[in-house]
């Protein structure tokens, strides 16, 4: 009997002893490094872009737009803009842009992240003079330089230059190729 209380307060001492250790021990609360991650930025954007109508012409037309960005990782992304030049209007003309594409992100620092990107989509124009409107379907290429404020919050600048693959069909006027192209300023908030 003498045996069996020996080996049963051994026990005991043993299981008492791990609770003790395990309340003491410390666990890692924050993450030694971030990974790539993924996140979704959301904002607004201001644009000013020359008019592709008429050709040659310096006319430019500026407005306001939304944007979305979602990053796969610190490089690959996805980038969608809807954007509404109705600002400076030449004799009523507007357009609006519904585009999206891959957006690159190089050479990029905790603040700094310059990114290149391809967007296509549609863009829908009011010609001047009430000509009438038509929509096209258009190749972007653009890129930019974002300045990260905090986690939550940053700033960008971007230039864009677009190419409708159909010209307005006037009567007795020749085919042409429209080429928007600007700049535009935004900011963006980080959801996820």
């Amino acid at each position: 009997m003498f045996q069996v209380k020996a080996a049963g307060g051994w026990l005991m001492r043993f299981v008492i002893g791990c609770v003790a250790a395990a309340g003491l021990a410390h666990g890692q609360v924050v993450p030694s490094a971030k990974g790539a991650g993924q996140s979704l930025w959301v904002g607004a954007e201001y644009a000013n872009l020359q008019a592709g109508f008429p050709v040659g012409s310096n006319v430019r037309l500026s407005g306001v737009g939304v944007l979305a960005n979602f990053n796969w990782n610190h490089s690959l992304g996805v980038e969608a803009h809807a954007r509404f030049l109705n600002f400076n209007s030449w004799n009523g003309e507007t357009e609006q842009d519904y585009l999206a594409g891959p957006r690159y992100t190089f050479l990029h620092s905790n603040k700094w992240r310059p990114f290149a990107e391809f967007q296509v989509g549609l863009v829908k124009i009011q010609y001047p003079f009430s000509l009438g409107s038509g929509t096209s379907f258009a190749m972007a290429p653009g890129g930019g330089l974002e300045y990260r404020l905090n986690r939550k919050w940053s700033v960008r600048g971007a230039y864009e230059y677009q190419r409708l693959t159909n010209s307005p069909s006037f009567t007795n006027e020749p085919q042409f190729s429209i080429k928007p192209n600007g700049a535009t300023v935004g900011v963006t908030y980080r959801l996820h």
